[in-house]
């Protein structure tokens, strides 16, 4: 058994983060790599100072991502997904519906986000009224868009029976240059529509709304709503 002062804790910390997509805790790297909260604390805060991770407060939870993972979707995928959009955008101009289709058939193939301490089950988000849902969704919406982890999101309007929710996103990659790459937010209502549909068992819509396109995507903004019914 390797004891502890002859571990490589950075690379093993590195290793852990450069497997997951969607971002860990402190105590999820802790069981991961089997050794104490304390030090992956410690050697987090050595591998942030040299700028190897980075950390998102998620709600309650603070979730850590290798920073060499994330320049990796950035650098080589996100410029061929674009292209991909931009293309299908051309081949089916205004034909939105469509790519909501293709956002639904992808459910299976991408899991929901959900491993932060409390929501382990996708099937707990059942147990949740929904003005805490909406809340967590708007967590959660950064860590759907692979390719556009930095959005942030704003809840900009709850009805008062708490049935309809509308977001407002900003800061994303798919808001330069003008409307090529849109479609990205109908395939993402498309998804958030068919997966909430069969973890909540109930009717659910979300629609893209209106948008705002500035020189600079941090002023660029796109509104989308869910409804559950």
């Amino acid at each position: 058994m390797v004891s502890s002062k002859d571990r490589d804790f950075e690379k093993e910390i590195l290793g852990c983060l450069s497997k997951s997509t969607f971002g860990l805790t402190i105590s999820d790297i802790a069981k991961k790599i089997t050794t104490t909260r304390n030090t992956v604390y410690r050697y987090l805060g050595i591998l942030e100072g040299t700028d190897l991770v980075f950390k998102k407060k998620i709600g309650r939870y603070v979730l850590y991502f290798s920073k060499e993972k994330e320049l990796e979707y950035l650098d080589n995928i996100l410029p061929i997904y674009k292209s991909f959009i931009d293309n299908i955008r051309k081949e089916l101009p205004d034909k939105e519906s469509i790519l909501k289709r293709i956002g639904k058939g992808m459910v299976d193939a991408i899991a929901f986000p959900i491993g932060i301490e409390g929501f382990e089950h996708v099937e707990s988000l059942k147990e949740l009224p929904n003005k805490k849902l909406f809340e967590l969704i708007r967590n959660l919406l950064p860590f759907l868009n692979l390719f556009d982890n930095k959005i942030i999101v704003r809840i900009i309007d709850l009805n008062k029976e708490a049935t309809r929710v509308e977001y407002q996103i900003t800061n994303s990659n798919f808001l330069e240059g003008g409307e090529s790459h849109l479609y990205h937010f109908q395939i993402l209502a498309g998804f958030i529509e068919e997966k909430l549909k069969k973890v909540l068992e109930k009717l659910v819509k979300c629609e893209v709304h209106d948008y705002k396109i500035f020189e600079n995507k941090e002023d660029s903004y796109i509104r989308i709503s869910i409804e559950i019914i």
